[in-house]
């Protein structure tokens, strides 16, 4: 390797938030009275042991995940909620950081949440932006063992509908990973379960929550993103259908069915829906979060009328 340039070494830190470790420096061809000057001159700062920083570069969380990794040593890999807001599952924001690491290879520094795991293997990393990050489907794994079942459901059904990790995807990571004593995979098993061969997530929190007003209040259980049932050949699908009844329930969030071109599309479908004799429910987000016994009673009706 010939002599460092500082070219060379901004390029660098320029893809890590300011950020560069002294392995990486020496690996350009940095040596220690190199090092020295840069250090005294102040054109690189120290920021923890054996990390330094170019001058001026602001906070922000990213770089606090670049941190903690160099910090920690280039083998870890960014996981659990740090993973889950890079990888924007839902209900995860940029928080806390989270690092995992081999089995007894490191300390717990006190900025961040260290992980040592005896499974992390390298089909379970990925990365973002140049960042080692545990993939989606192990992050969803590894998020099992904070027993947040709510909160770790959703983020499986959201993660398969946006094509961000499908539940094969974390079923196959299950059978890989699991063993007796192994924390979350308990919580896992039933998850995964209750999402067995024809499980379909809902496409949206209002859908979503449409099927808890469903549930709260007594009701079967529908079939969800149903293909249209007169017309099963076209992609077009209904996001909530009690079959033998002929009843259809459509979720409309405020922001998507605004449009006057998407509500007269709607409404061209529910002529289609009726003409071959079902009846179509649609629900606002007021009716289905604040008039939920409306909602019920509106579908009672309905299911008594077919009977």
């Amino acid at each position: 390797m010939g002599a460092m340039s500082d070219d060379q070494i901004f390029e660098l830190a320029s893809r890590q938030y300011g950020l560069f470790s002294r392995s990486q420096a020496f690996s350009l061809g940095a040596t220690n009275e190199r090092t020295h000057r840069r250090l005294a001159a102040g054109r690189w700062i120290a920021v923890a042991p054996g990390v330094y920083s170019l001058p001026g570069w602001p906070d922000s969380w990213h770089r606090r995940l670049w941190l903690a990794h160099l910090d920690v040593g280039l083998h870890s890999v960014v996981s659990h909620e740090a993973a889950a807001a890079l990888h924007g599952l839902t209900t995860y924001a940029p928080g806390p950081v989270t690092i995992t690491v081999p089995h007894g290879d490191h300390e717990r520094p006190p900025a961040y949440e260290v992980r040592q795991s005896t499974d992390l293997r390298p089909h379970h990393v990925t990365t973002r932006d140049g960042l080692p990050v545990t993939t989606p489907a192990r992050t969803l794994v590894d998020l099992a063992a904070r027993r947040r079942p709510d909160r770790l459901a959703r983020a499986i059904d959201d993660a398969h509908v946006a094509r961000t990790c499908r539940l094969d995807d974390v079923l196959a990571l299950y059978d890989e990973l699991k063993r007796p004593g192994k924390h979350g995979m308990r919580l896992l098993g039933r998850l995964l379960a209750a999402r067995g061969p024809g499980y379909v997530p809902p496409e949206s929190v209002l859908e979503r929550r449409l099927l808890r007003v469903l549930r709260d209040g007594g009701l079967p259980e529908p079939v969800r993103q149903a293909p249209l049932p007169w017309r099963p050949d076209v992609p077009h699908r209904v996001d909530l259908l009690y079959p033998r009844e002929r009843v259809i329930m459509e979720a409309d969030g405020r922001r998507w069915h605004a449009r006057v071109d998407q509500m007269a599309l709607d409404r061209r479908r529910d002529r289609d829906a009726q003409n071959h004799g079902y009846g179509v429910y649609r629900f606002v987000w007021e009716e289905i979060t604040k008039q939920p016994d409306v909602v019920c009673s509106a579908l009672r009706t309905a299911l008594r009328r077919a009977a």
